[in-house]
């Protein structure tokens, strides 16, 4: 006997249903939208840049103005280093050469930087006009905050806050 097999003529194609799965997918759009909180900034820093100024000549070097001359001299900015130990606190804070602090951070040596600071800012020819603070890659972020805070404090010679602080990665040795 032979054994006939049966083959349809229409298997029947599978059917989706795809107004239910846009359905479903619009709800889980709906849920993820209405339920996202993001988080809060953890530092908000406001860094101004200068203002754009257009060269004419990059390579001639600026005049600097002599007092009375109506020229204003260029200001620059006061180069902060920072070295971290193996655990991220600060080993050491100099100002180009010069030592300003060395171990942990404390209330106390942040208030020595702070001294050691402020005879840079409030003469009446600093030439200072901002803080670019060098960190180690190994530092924690709440030590340079610390510092940020400092350096934000500093006054300059009109009475105003400095409020030029940046900070970048030290480079390697």
């Amino acid at each position: 006997m032979s054994r006939r097999r049966h083959r349809r003529k229409n298997q029947g194609a599978v059917k989706l249903n795809v107004t239910a799965m846009l359905d479903m997918a619009f709800q889980l759009l709906a849920f993820f939208i209405l339920t996202f909180r993001p988080m809060p900034v953890e530092g908000h820093l406001s860094l101004n840049m200068p203002p754009p100024v257009p060269l004419t000549n990059i390579a001639t070097e600026p005049t600097v103005g002599k007092e009375g001359s109506g020229m204003i001299a260029p200001l620059h900015a006061l180069h902060l280093f920072v070295t971290a130990t193996e655990t991220g606190e600060v080993a050491q804070v100099r100002l180009e050469s010069a030592i300003l602090s060395s171990g942990r951070l404390t209330p106390g040596t942040l208030a020595g930087i702070d001294r050691r600071l402020q005879p840079l800012f409030a003469r009446g020819n600093a030439i200072y006009d901002r803080i670019q603070i060098e960190v180690d890659r190994d530092l924690r972020y709440e030590e340079l905050l610390k510092l940020v805070d400092v350096c934000a404090q500093q006054k300059m010679p009109d009475g105003k806050s400095l409020g030029k602080v940046s900070f970048v990665e030290m480079r390697p040795r």
